[in-house]
């Protein structure tokens, strides 16, 4: 009996393997489309709307609904299949629903970007289409919603004998608090989408219920809880990259913790709870557990040795992208503090500015974890040249279109013809080096693809640069990644790297 293809797996069965390769190349593809959106609106503004027209709105409000959707989507791939393997699951708890989740999620962003053209979407004038565009939003966000269910499931009850929460990696347990806050999360802006349908059924209503109901998703606080598993992603590659242990391995999970928890914004939906206090401290505060995780990281960098990776300035500017956002939530505060007279920023801007940084470091973290652990994930590491491209050219676009949109908010000139058309041009620019980074990660894979299908032995697969070796337990498995190799014998873990060397597991990591 012939083995099954990769495309039947994937059709008839609940792999989360095969899952998580689909995750991540479809939300890939899909934040794509959104990059392709965001350069005809760069466009458009170069031409002074002399190319989208009317469109402009639905063309933008719809790429910031495509966009951090396709990425939650890929960074749910990443945790559907690293957390299995790094807890020595044979498979992800509730498998069909996680198969489910999938294929929910990728017909409802399809059903959207079908009401899109047809004037529906976020702002279009076509009732029915608008209609249709507000089910597949909320079909997309409880399909998210369920994805999260199983992850954070299986890492609560599918570790192994001896790993405790404090000694999971911290993929795995960014992903268990990611996850359980994506729920809570998604599951609010789900109600929204429901009280949307039923008391705004017209297409005006449906935009004005996106922006009174579901547009505090894409700001502070709660836009960073899509970012939460990249902080996870950070550490492991950073100890991988630089071959040592995280010294103080709780602090590490306290400053992820902390993160998350400054991280919940449910709270803070509306325009009045965000004039408070409460929204101010936790605005400022969200900086101090990235700056907590950026010295620990920098602590396991001067103590090992780094090595020159695709992953690694991926995962370094993530964080640092995390501290751009939060600067913008902090010009927001400040502003607030004057009730709008002191400074005057536009903070429509600064909004979006946050969930454009927010939305590159989710980007370079999910590059940075199909290039850290390509063997698990392609087979086969993946090629230096176009990696190392995609690298470069998404840190340039990620930074130059969120520092752009900062920028926007802080200035105020984006309603006058010369500065919008220099904003256009910066725009453009800034999406043709995202949407090339896409294209040159996508070939990146594909060359890992075709090099483990023809066991070709040449540099690619054998570079040392490229073929980093962790300690966590995901790196002791067969690759590429299948569930049901997973062995029986598994020994009892007593160590949060259980596959460094003897001596190395005695060494003392802080708590």
């Amino acid at each position: 009996m012939r083995p099954q293809t990769p495309l039947e797996r994937l059709l008839g069965g609940a792999d989360h393997t095969t899952l998580g390769r689909a995750f991540v190349v479809a939300g890939l593809g899909w934040f794509a489309v959104a990059i392709v959106a965001r350069l005809l609106v760069g466009v458009d503004m170069v031409a002074d709307n002399g190319v989208l027209g009317g469109a402009l709105g639905l063309v933008s409000n719809s790429a910031r609904v495509v966009g951090p959707l396709g990425l939650v989507g890929a960074l749910a791939g990443v945790m559907y299949l690293l957390v299995p393997l790094q807890l020595a699951s044979p498979a992800i708890s509730y498998p069909r629903a996680a198969a489910l989740a999938f294929w929910t999620w990728l017909l409802g962003m399809f059903v959207f970007a079908v009401s899109v053209a047809f004037d529906g979407g976020i702002g279009g004038a076509n009732t029915e289409a608008a209609r249709l565009g507000n089910v597949s939003l909320g079909a997309t966000l409880a399909a998210l919603g369920l994805a999260a269910v199983c992850v954070a499931t299986t890492v609560v009850t599918h570790r192994p004998a001896g790993m405790g929460l404090a000694r999971v990696p911290f993929v795995s347990w960014a992903a268990l608090l990611g996850s359980s806050l994506w729920i809570l999360t998604l599951a609010a802006a789900f109600a929204h989408v429901v009280v949307g349908h039923v008391s705004r059924f017209r297409a005006p209503g449906l935009a004005e219920n996106f922006l009174t109901g579901i547009v505090w998703l894409t700001r502070a606080p709660a836009v960073y809880v899509l970012a939460i598993p990249v902080l996870g992603i950070a550490v492991d590659v950073v100890s991988a990259t630089t071959g040592t242990k995280v010294r103080f391995y709780g602090a590490a999970q306290g400053v992820i913790g902390a993160f998350a928890i400054l991280s919940i914004g449910f709270w803070a939906q509306t325009d009045r709870s965000v004039n408070t206090v409460v929204w101010t401290l936790f605005a400022l505060a969200i900086a101090l557990p990235v700056l907590g995780l950026l010295g620990l990281l920098g602590d396991a960098a001067r103590r090992g040795g780094l090595r020159a990776t695709p992953a690694l300035p991926l995962v370094l500017v993530s964080v640092l992208l995390l501290l751009g956002s939060a600067v913008a939530g902090l010009l927001w505060s400040l502003n607030l503090a004057g009730s709008g007279v002191l400074l005057g920023f536009d903070v429509r801007l600064l909004g979006a500015a946050q969930v454009t940084f927010v939305g590159a470091t989710m980007v370079t973290g999910v590059l940075a974890a199909v290039f850290h652990w390509a063997p698990q994930f392609w087979g086969a590491p993946v090629r230096p040249g176009p990696a190392w491209a995609a690298s470069l050219l998404t840190i340039a676009g990620g930074g130059l279109l969120s520092t752009l949109m900062l920028v926007q908010g802080l200035v105020q000139r984006n309603g006058e013809r010369p500065a919008n058309q220099l904003f256009g041009v910066i725009v453009v620019a800034a999406a043709l080096c995202y949407l090339l980074g896409v294209l040159a990660a996508l070939s990146a894979i594909r060359g890992a693809v075709d090099a483990a299908a023809s066991a070709a032995d040449d540099a690619a697969t054998t570079d040392d640069a490229t073929s980093v070796q962790g300690a966590t337990l995901e790196w002791a498995l067969p690759t590429p990644a299948r569930g049901d190799r997973i062995p029986d014998d598994l020994p009892t873990i007593d160590s949060p790297y259980p596959l460094a060397a003897e001596g190395d597991q005695a060494e003392e990591v802080s708590r």
